[in-house]
């Protein structure tokens, strides 16, 4: 059997016997909410919580390398929108600070015509 997806961290492919540990965990959590309310649907909370604060702290160390390729994707990632964000609202925004430096002199030449009357 091949590794699958994380159920809620899909870019993690975990062990069979991982997955299986998961998947169980999983349907135990999801008939708790089913419980609780008949109506949920998707991913419970208690799973995802139970996933970051107790299942990724145990078994780190044997996922550290995909940790580190995912950081290097999001680090590419967050580069880029960053860039894409530059492009689309840095003249915008050099508007506004103009627009804002424009203001506080006008506001300063007031208050000292203020002062001079």
């Amino acid at each position: 059997m091949l590794s699958r997806p994380h159920p809620c961290l899909g870019w993690l492919h975990v062990t069979p016997n991982d997955t299986r540990k998961l998947l169980d965990r999983l349907l135990k959590e999801r008939d708790a909410a089913l419980e609780a309310d008949p109506s949920h649907s998707g991913m419970p909370q208690a799973f995802i919580d139970w996933t970051w604060q107790t299942w990724l702290p145990a078994n780190l160390h044997r996922y550290e390398k995909q940790m580190a390729e995912h950081i290097a994707y999001l680090d590419l990632k967050i580069d880029g929108l960053n860039k894409d964000l530059e492009h689309v609202a840095g003249g915008v925004l050099d508007d506004r600070d103009a627009a804002a430096d424009l203001r506080d002199r006008l506001k300063r030449e007031l208050a000292s015509t203020a002062l001079q009357s």
